[in-house]
């Protein structure tokens, strides 16, 4: 069964007597149990997305299925078993971390609130934190209040917008692993967005990448660094830099740079890696190191969001 199924959704803002279609049509699904991550610019249309689906924001048209329910035919039922997690936390600052996680689990109707709310403050090492006031609190910890917050309900659908901003690197990497496990152990499905993308790629299952409000391309992050050919290779070598310099050029490789290091690009498409460094090391040239660097998503994030034209 489809998790989260949209079809055909738009939103359009007026201001002034003026249209900004922020949303243009977009469709995508996510299967029950999946992290699906959501990537795009500033502005391209994530957030408006995400409000729509949680029912913030009133959709111009289409369609929002939540487990095959349509949501404004069902939002009190599906309101129960959504949640969401932002860096725009919406936490009363002057309320204490336990204060806020009560609220949020009364609204719910969560059994045992107490016992969950413990549980949550432990696996987020907020335990020590639990009385003081969300104002008192750096900007990593409000964010690991939020966190907690979206978990209180045991949501089977989950929105986590740009969740770990602020979180040092070892917090950030404990949450990634307790997100992995936790989905997994209760079949909670993820929208996922982020501009981190190590994180993005560690987690999801499946990316879209949204730009001026439409749906540019949705892929695995494997199929979608491979949409870059092209490598940068790091040659540190200690003598006879000549031979291999003019062995590239008589290959027609593009030379970023010859010294101290010979750095040059090379198309998969066109040239073999492994036969390449073979018939240098054929010309008695010894490579000291090498270092190859394959396209990374983030390469693939700057080359949608700069392209022209749509990526197909």
């Amino acid at each position: 069964m489809k998790a989260l199924e949209v079809i055909g959704l738009s939103k359009t803002y007026k201001n002034k007597g003026k249209k900004f279609e922020a949303v243009k049509g977009i469709d995508f699904s996510i299967e029950e149990g999946e992290i699906f991550g959501f990537l795009g610019p500033n502005g391209a249309g994530k957030t408006t997305t995400i409000n729509m689906i949680i029912g913030i924001l009133k959709k111009d048209k289409g369609s929002i299925k939540i487990l095959g329910k349509e949501f404004d035919e069902n939002k009190e039922e599906i309101k129960n078993i959504i949640n969401v997690a932002s860096a725009y936390h919406n936490l009363t600052d002057v309320l204490s971390v336990r204060e806020n996680l009560n609220v949020y689990a009364k609204l719910y109707n969560v059994k045992n609130p107490g016992e969950k709310i413990d549980h949550l403050l432990k696996q987020f090492e907020l335990t020590q934190l639990k009385n003081k006031a969300v104002s008192h609190l750096s900007s990593g910890e409000k964010t690991r209040v939020a966190l907690c917050e979206s978990l209180i309900n045991d949501p089977k659908i989950l929105l986590l917008d740009e969740c770990t901003v602020g979180l040092d690197p070892d917090i950030a990497e404990k949450t990634r692993s307790y997100l992995k496990k936790y989905c997994k152990e209760n079949k909670t499905t993820v929208l996922f967005t982020s501009h981190y993308m190590f994180e993005v790629e560690e987690l999801c299952n499946r990316i879209a990448f949204i730009k001026k409000g439409k749906i540019i391309r949705t892929d695995t992050a494997k199929n979608l660094k491979n949409m870059i050919k092209t490598q940068i290779i790091e040659l540190t070598i200690k003598e006879k830099k000549d031979k291999v310099t003019e062995l590239l050029k008589t290959k027609n490789l593009n030379i970023i740079k010859e010294n101290p290091t010979i750095i040059f690009e090379i198309d998969s498409n066109k040239h073999n890696v492994s036969k390449l460094i073979a018939e240098i090391i054929e010309n008695e040239v010894e490579i000291e190191d090498m270092h190859i660097k394959k396209p990374s998503l983030s390469d693939i994030f700057i080359k949608i969001s700069r392209e022209e034209n749509e990526i197909k």
